[in-house]
């Protein structure tokens, strides 16, 4: 008989050790293969234990080098119970830094992109370079070093022109060994020379966990993602609606994986790399016969990106740890980030890449660029909220996972692996 779970109700207040000991208490009370239990999902106690724990040294896709192109220009990010700012310096450098004025705490930059000469915290005018030093204070006590006071880094890394930051770099991983693995997926897309052709953000009722649990499974398409199915034919494979759409599926596979590798291109996925706690992988796949790009009617939307040479129906999609999702199909890619902002909200921010050169209205057209992928969302939106809402009942109890959602159990038992080690 199952014996009552501590931590039922969201704390008010977050004592380390307590949290601890109801972890250790939960993980040890699940049976394996099912979902974790209702605390985990919906406790500020846990929530801040994650954040502290490994969330903020996990590298998390921020932006676009395209969106911060000249010196002085800055977007911020509030996630995993912090703030950062990430600015191009003079010299062209990118820095991250908490957004925290080193005096008495203030926000300094409070939009959510701009450009400045300097850091300036309006409270008490505190000012910095763009590089983080302390340029100006004012009527403070003599002998005070102010060296001492620069803003607080944050690890910061590109990667085909996406910024990636650590809210915790004295705990970041090594990010060149991160990402080496998935380096030959994204090469021929030459993303560092793309534009955010479009960035969205959707706010969602339910923890991050949840959010994720949803991404990594395809269970819940066929019935939800009418979209995303017609361009996707997987789906129906996966789904065995009949043996002759798992073997017609098998057969344009095999055809479709000759043809890639006879112009000397990788398919399949890459090893799961693991670096410090964090995982990176990618994978190059077919999308549906026919085919030519994730759109509403499968045609093309914008031009061919990088070094891709023609549209060959094919789509590269991958991680960087738990909280940051690529995809890039041969005319557009999309980058998108799973913001947690505290145990029962996450945002989502979704960022369509295009040709640096491509002209809007011309080349591409928002609506149709978007289609796909804000319709696919706006439904996850919907479900994920409709999996809160039950979660949050005292009705809820954890059940089994299915056979097509092996990326989610993967994703959950390497998540209690580091709730278990967290100290």
């Amino acid at each position: 008989m199952r014996r009552e779970l501590p931590g039922v109700l969201p704390r008010k207040g977050y004592n380390a050790m307590s949290v601890r000991a109801d972890v250790h208490g939960l993980i040890s009370s699940r049976r394996p293969g099912e979902n974790l239990a209702r605390p985990f999902y919906v406790d500020e106690g846990i929530f801040a234990h994650e954040a502290t724990s490994f969330l903020a040294a996990q590298w998390l896709l921020v932006g676009h080098t395209s969106q911060i192109p000249a010196p002085g220009d800055f977007l911020t990010i509030d996630a995993i119970g912090g703030a950062v700012v990430v600015v191009r310096a003079g010299d062209g450098a990118i820095h991250a830094f908490h957004n925290v004025c080193r005096h008495r705490g203030a926000r300094i930059c409070e939009a959510q992109r701009g450009h400045t000469a300097l850091l300036r915290c309006r409270y008490h005018g505190w000012t910095y370079k763009l590089s983080g030093e302390l340029a100006a204070w004012r009527h403070m006590p003599d002998g005070l070093d102010r060296s001492l006071y620069s803003l607080r880094p944050c690890g910061v890394a590109v990667f085909q022109g996406l910024i990636l930051a650590s809210f915790d770099v004295a705990k970041a991983p090594d990010v060149t060994a991160l990402l080496s693995p998935i380096q030959p997926y994204w090469q021929r897309y030459d993303l560092a020379h793309c534009k955010v052709a479009a960035e969205r953000t959707y706010h969602i009722g339910g923890n991050w966990k949840l959010c994720i649990e949803n991404n990594l499974e395809c269970y819940h398409c066929l019935p939800n993602h009418p979209e995303y199915n017609a361009v996707n034919a997987f789906v129906r494979a996966d789904e065995r609606v009949s043996e002759a759409a798992v073997e017609e599926f098998a057969t344009y596979l095999q055809g479709w994986e000759c043809q890639m590798r006879t112009r000397g291109l990788t398919t399949g996925r890459s090893k799961m790399a693991t670096v410090g706690g964090q995982l990176c992988r990618a994978g190059t796949g077919p999308l549906a016969p026919g085919k030519q790009t994730a759109s509403r009617d499968g045609r093309p939307v914008a031009p061919l990106l990088g070094q891709v040479d023609r549209y060959d129906e094919s789509v590269t999609t991958g991680c960087i740890g738990f909280l940051s999702y690529l995809m890039a199909t041969c005319d557009y890619a999309l980058a998108v980030s799973y913001l947690p902002i505290n145990a029962l909200t996450t945002q989502v921010v979704m960022r369509w890449l295009v040709r640096e050169d491509a002209v809007a209205g011309k080349d591409y057209d928002v609506t149709e660029l978007c289609f796909v992928w804000d319709e696919t969302t706006k439904q996850d939106k919907d479900l994920i909220e409709l999996n809160a809402a039950g979660v949050r009942s005292t009705g809820y109890v954890p059940g089994p996972y299915s056979k097509l959602e092996s990326l989610t159990v993967d994703f959950i038992d390497r998540y209690l692996g580091l709730m278990s080690a967290a100290q």
